[in-house]
């Protein structure tokens, strides 16, 4: 039995996604140095596992492998999974600080948000484009 392919790549299309996936990496790498408050935290993990299956699409698209879309679809997956990750978290710090220090946690809430922002463009609309990108025929209306 054949597995469903997903349709090939155009050259303009890898051409965007080595270059944004590079940039994403780049970004999720630069997040998993510098917004932990120390080195090894869940978050920090997240992101650096999450910067490494950006930079491998990247290098992927760039080098024209047959295993794009296989390569592109996981990391989009994941990267869907590590957005709601990281949405996770920083509602869970917002109502620990609200709780913890009431009107001021409000405020650490709103310096929160910005980050949030950050890592949610980081991450959803290339797991967004990785998904429809590499749609199998059963996929496909």
């Amino acid at each position: 039995m054949d597995l469903p392919r997903s349709a090939p790549v155009s050259s303009s299309a890898r051409h965007a996604l080595c270059v944004g996936a590079a940039f994403s990496a780049f970004s999720l790498a630069w997040a998993a140095w510098v917004l932990p408050s120390r080195p090894g935290t869940p978050l920090a993990i997240v992101a650096a596992v999450l910067a490494c299956f950006h930079a491998a699409t990247s290098v992927s698209a760039g080098s024209g492998s047959a295993r794009l879309a296989a390569i592109w679809r996981v990391a989009a997956l994941a990267s869907l999974g590590g957005a709601s990750i990281f949405a996770a978290a920083i509602l869970w710090s917002s109502i620990a600080v609200v709780r913890l220090y009431g009107s001021l946690g409000w405020g650490l809430t709103a310096l929160l948000v910005p980050i949030l922002l950050l890592l949610l463009i980081a991450t959803l609309p290339f797991g967004i484009w990785g998904l429809l990108a590499t749609r199998t025929a059963y996929d496909r209306p």
